[in-house]
C-alpha cells in the first residue's frame, strides 16, 4: 500500500501476499481477541506502510462502534474512537457494509476524526472496510496513509484490506464461539463440583466422620489414593469428592472399569512383570 509509484509491482505485490500471510499465522495462533487483532494491525502497520489503522467492533447493546486495536494511535486517542452506525465516515461505513475511499480527509467534511490523531487533516488518506460475515457487520477496519495525487491503485488496497477484513470476521466468530464454549464448561463445573462436593455425601456417624477427614486431608495432595469398599457403599462418590475438592479440579475426572481389561495387564501396568509371565509378555518391565 505504499504510495511510491516508483515501487516495482512485483515487490508490491509481495509484500501484500505476505501482509495477507502473516495475519492468517497470526490469527490462528490463540483465541486471544485484542491481542491477536493488535498483531493484526501491527503487521499491516510494518509490510503495507500505513499511518495509522484502526479494528472498531460493534457492540449490540449499547449501539456503538469502539477501537478494539490500533496501529500509531495513543491510549488517549483510542479511547476517544466510538463511533455509532451511520455516525461519521466509519458509522456509514457499518451502515452501508461497503468500502469507502477518503482521498484526503482535509477535503471531507464528513471526516469527523473524533480520535484527534490527525492534527494536521491535509494530506492523509483514509480507507476503511467493513468487517462482514453473512451479511452481518461485525465492526469496520480503516486505515490512513499518507496522501498523493499519483497515488497507486486503490483497487488493490481495498482487495488486500477486504480479505484481511475477512480473515478478521472468520476470527471473531471463532473467538466468540470459544468464548461460549468456555463459559459453559465453566458453568458445568461449577454445577459438577457443587454435585459431587463433600457436603452431599450423607452421613454423620464417627465413621463416616473420618471419611470425611480423609477427603479433606488427601484432596490437596498429589498421592495415590486406594478405595476400598463393598458394591454400592459410595466409592465412586467419594472419588468423585476427593477430585473436585483438589488442585486438579480443571482437569476430567476420569473412570475407568478395570474389570474389562485383560487379566494380568492391569498388574504390569502398576507393578510391572517378567518376561514370559503372561501371554505377550516378551520382555521384562
Amino acid at each position: 500500500m505504499s504510495n511510491n509509484n516508483k515501487t516495482d509491482p512485483i515487490v508490491q505485490k509481495n509484500r501484500e501476499l505476505t501482509a495477507i500471510l502473516e495475519v492468517s499465522r497470526v490469527l490462528t495462533t490463540s483465541f486471544a481477541l485484542e491481542k491477536n487483532l493488535l498483531s493484526v494491525m501491527s503487521t499491516l502497520g510494518s509490510l503495507l506502510e500505513m499511518q495509522r489503522g484502526c479494528v472498531f467492533l460493534h457492540d449490540p447493546l449499547s449501539g456503538e462502534m469502539r477501537i478494539v486495536a490500533a496501529h500509531g494511535l495513543a491510549k488517549h486517542n483510542i479511547e476517544k474512537g466510538k463511533y455509532r452506525i451511520g455516525e461519521g465516515i466509519v458509522g456509514r461505513v457499518l451502515e452501508k457494509k461497503r468500502p469507502m475511499v477518503i482521498p484526503n480527509i482535509g477535503e471531507e467534511p464528513l471526516f469527523l476524526n473524533k480520535t484527534g490523531s490527525r492534527p494536521a487533516k491535509d494530506g492523509i488518506s483514509f480507507l476503511c472496510v467493513p468487517i462482514m460475515l453473512k451479511n452481518e457487520g461485525l465492526g469496520v477496519l480503516s486505515v490512513d496513509r499518507i496522501y498523493s495525487k499519483e497515488q497507486g491503485n486503490v483497487e488493490d488496497d481495498l482487495r488486500v484490506l477486504t480479505i484481511v477484513a475477512s480473515l478478521i470476521a472468520q476470527f471473531i466468530k471463532l473467538w466468540e464461539s470459544y468464548e461460549k464454549i468456555e463459559k459453559e464448561k465453566e458453568s458445568l463445573k461449577r454445577e459438577l463440583k457443587g454435585k459431587y462436593s463433600i457436603e452431599n455425601i450423607i452421613g454423620s456417624s464417627d465413621r463416616m466422620q473420618e471419611v470425611f477427614e480423609s477427603i479433606h486431608r488427601v484432596s490437596p495432595s498429589k498421592a495415590t489414593v486406594l478405595l476400598r469398599g463393598e458394591s454400592g457403599t459410595g466409592k465412586e462418590l467419594v472419588a468423585k469428592a476427593v477430585h473436585y475438592m483438589s488442585p486438579r479440579s480443571k482437569g476430567a475426572f476420569i473412570k475407568f472399569n478395570c474389570a474389562s481389561i485383560p487379566e494380568g495387564l492391569l498388574e504390569s501396568e502398576l507393578v510391572g512383570h517378567e518376561k514370559g509371565s503372561f501371554t505377550g509378555a516378551v520382555a521384562a518391565r
